[in-house]
């Protein structure tokens, strides 16, 4: 189903259409709005959707239709449209195209004979057709296996000769394609082809090499953190003993933590005095205690120094680079000795340290060859992107001498087997067996086509002739069989020649339903938009109209209809929505109302869609909404060109309305106004007001009096205010009813 139109921009009056707050499409949606208020535009934007092909008449309209699966249908995604059907003045125009005729797509029952001899005929054709295109299919299997076999026996000795075990009969169609235009360039003297193939079955491979890693380690930036800890000193009460004993020192250092508040050792139990306590604490300073603590992690540092490189095996090399790896090789060696022993200096320096402290070390450690392992990697990198290379080279070269091969095969298979000469024949062969192909699908279309014209023709003429019985009973209008595909349309024995336009509309209508169906289409599956469907019928045909909607279309998935005759939409509101709750919107059922409106900015017509206003919706007259609409356009303070430009015709209506309740035995509305006015000058001036002003053609006229607004309110207000002198009982029930203070 459709559940709304998000947007409606350049279609017609919908300038600017948008959705807003509006109650989203049911399954039943009843649409009110008077003449030209934009009904019939709606529909047609149903139309495209029924037919995209109708975009065509929409130059630079914009729309955006949402589905209830939450697809969106625009002017540039018509894509898996719903099923849609529109009645509207258009299908009209488009299905009775002459006065006694319906669509010649229903065929009657008098050609059914001559439509089934027109299909023995085809059989026939499609018999000898079959038996034509076997024999030419069966020729054109036979040249394809031979060609097939040929290629395949070809195929594998190349993949011999090449050793490409993949290589089959699809890769030699491909060569095949490439050297066709000019298979003599691509033929290779004998020479040339045996130095190819001894290329490519050449067995020595050589595999690219991975770049060396950089060394991590810089042996300068560790001389010059070692120097800096050699430099720092740390004073303390040393005690002799303690100082030449590391490892004892260590073992006092820990037990004091457990002895802070402790008169006794806690390792032997002998006594421990204050004085040997302070002895022990002035000789562990905290100045002291940190440089031990950075010396010792100095010396972890170097200690833990390894220089690991990884290189690559030397036979993994081209045997002329060889030679200079193993020279970079014994240098990186030498580098890694040199290395070592100045890791060996730094550490012996570091253990100094710890048993002096309290002294400043130079660290004159020669490092000036720790910038040399850098460039022996980079020189090796080299070597290793030079190996990669010439890898690279050899399989370029490979992969042309295949390549020159595989094209040079297939050029000889070419020339040698006449491939040209075959392909060209089984060319002609193929097309003979597509065209007897296409002419039994034209056979099949046509045996199609008039199955559904005969299945068509007695049902759909008793349908049409059955509804039009019924939308006009007193007409004596019944639908005739004729030759060539046509309904005659007769009145009684005659030729109904001199069809009137509600008869028209009447019989279109009925063939539009009867369409519903055709084919097999399920009306379950179809959305129904109808426009007016009593345009140019009396109200003696809405109950018929109304019967059909309800009865026929109520199976449909969904359902709109437009209209502004005020009783078929009562009707229809009366079946569709309950009194009882003021004719509310249901789960099932929604009214909308359209009117048009005027833009001030640039004094265009624009048309809109919206919710039915309250009182169009609870009361079955109109006549209320047009009185809510005179008393607000009355009583304005800033009336717009819009409420002064609708004001004769709503005036026109109420009056009509009115005056034809108070005196029905007079026809012509303006002969009653003495009922509100004495005064002929004053029943002239409405008179004239309301039959002149409502017939403007444009906006030009009321444009060229600069009085328009003020003039039409105070008409209006005229009118109003002769209503409550002349029937104030009237007048005070009427504002009541639309809320105001009367």
């Amino acid at each position: 189903m459709i559940t709304k139109i998000n947007r409606l921009n350049n279609f017609a009056n919908y300038r600017q259409f948008q959705w807003g707050a509006n109650t989203n499409f049911t399954k039943r949606n009843l649409i009110y709005g008077w003449n030209y208020s934009g009904k019939t535009t709606l529909s047609r934007l149903f139309q495209v959707l029924e037919d995209p092909g109708e975009l065509s008449q929409w130059q630079g309209c914009q729309f955006d239709v949402e589905l209830q699966d939450g697809r969106r249908l625009t002017q540039s995604n018509l894509a898996n449209t719903p099923r849609v059907k529109v009645f509207n003045r258009d299908f009209i125009q488009s299905n009775f195209q002459q006065e006694h005729k319906a669509p010649a797509v229903f065929i009657v029952g008098g050609n059914t004979i001559h439509l089934r001899n027109r299909i023995t005929r085809l059989n026939e054709s499609e018999a000898k057709t079959t038996t034509i295109k076997k024999k030419r299919n069966d020729t054109y299997q036979q040249l394809i296996r031979e060609l097939d076999s040929l290629g395949t026996t070809h195929a594998r000795a190349v993949a011999t000769l090449t050793g490409d075990k993949t290589y089959n009969r699809t890769k030699l169609n491909v060569e095949i394609n490439r050297i066709k235009a000019t298979p003599h360039t691509f033929i290779l003297t004998e020479d040339c082809l045996q130095a190819k193939v001894s290329l490519l079955r050449s067995t020595q491979d050589w595999k690219s090499i991975n770049q060396v890693a950089s060394l991590a380690i810089n042996l300068e930036a560790l001389r010059q953190e070692l120097s800096v800890v050699l430099e720092k000193t740390a004073t303390n009460e040393a005690i002799a003993k303690l100082k030449e004993n590391r490892e004892l020192e260590s073992w006092i250092r820990a037990g004091l933590t457990h002895h802070t508040d402790s008169a006794e050792c806690e390792f032997c139990g002998s006594a421990i005095t204050d004085e040997r306590l302070s002895t022990l604490q002035r000789h562990f300073s905290k100045a002291y205690e940190d440089l031990t603590s950075e010396v010792a992690s100095q010396l972890a540092r170097i200690e833990n120094t390894e220089f690991i490189i990884t290189l690559p095996d030397e036979r993994d090399f081209m045997p002329d680079l060889k030679a200079p790896f193993a020279l970079l090789k014994s240098r990186i060696t030498d580098w890694i000795t040199w290395a070592n022993t100045v890791i060996a200096e730094f550490t012996t320096l570091a253990k100094h340290k710890q048993l002096s402290l309290e002294s400043q070390i130079s660290c004159a450690v020669d490092t000036g060859r720790a910038s040399e392992i850098t460039q022996i990697i980079l020189d090796i990198n080299s070597l290793v992107k030079t190996h990669n290379q010439k890898c690279m080279q050899i399989e370029k070269e490979k992969v042309a001498a295949k390549d020159a091969i595989e094209k040079h095969q297939a050029a000889s298979f070419y020339q040698n087997n006449n491939i040209s000469d075959r392909e060209v024949e089984i060319q002609k062969v193929n097309d003979k067996v597509t065209k007897a192909q296409n002419l039994l699908m034209r056979i099949a279309g046509k045996k199609a086509a008039i199955e559904v014209q005969i299945q068509q023709q007695s049902i759909a003429a008793q349908k049409i002739d059955e509804t039009v019985q019924f939308l006009l009973p007193d007409n004596n209008i019944s639908v005739a069989e004729v030759q060539g595909g046509s309904f005659e349309f007769r009145r009684g024995s005659s030729l109904a020649n001199n069809l009137s336009e509600g008869e028209k509309t009447a019989i279109t209508f009925a063939y539009f339903l009867t369409t519903l169906e055709n084919n097999g289409s399920s009306l379950s599956q179809t959305i129904v938009f109808i426009d007016d469907p009593i345009s140019s019928l009396d109200s003696n045909h809405i109950y018929a109209i109304y019967a059909l909607i309800t009865k026929r279309l109520d199976p449909c998935l969904q359902i709109f209809v437009a209209t502004h005759n005020n009783e078929l939409y009562t009707l229809l509101k009366d079946h569709w929505f309950e009194a009882r709750q003021q004719f509310s919107n249901r789960d099932n059922a929604c009214t909308y109302y359209t009117r048009r409106f005027l833009d001030s900015a640039n004094h265009k017509w624009n048309s809109t869609l919206e919710d039915t206003p309250d009182l169009l919706r609870k009361y079955k007259s109109e006549y209320q909404f047009i009185f809510e609409q005179l008393h607000k356009f009355s009583s304005s303070q800033a009336p717009s060109l819009h409420e002064a430009y609708t004001a004769p015709n709503l005036l026109r209506k109420f009056l009509e309305a009115y005056l034809g309740f108070k005196k029905p035995c007079i026809s012509q509305w303006s002969r009653k106004l003495d009922l509100l006015f004495d005064s002929d000058i004053n029943r002239t001036e409405i008179q004239k007001f309301s039959d002149d002003a409502s017939h403007l053609q444009g906006l030009n006229r009321a444009l060229q009096q600069p009085d328009f607004i003020s003039n039409a309110q105070n008409t209006v207000k005229k009118v109003l205010k002769a209503l409550k002198d002349k029937d104030p009982q009237h007048y005070t029930s009427m504002c009541t009813v639309i809320g105001v203070t009367p």
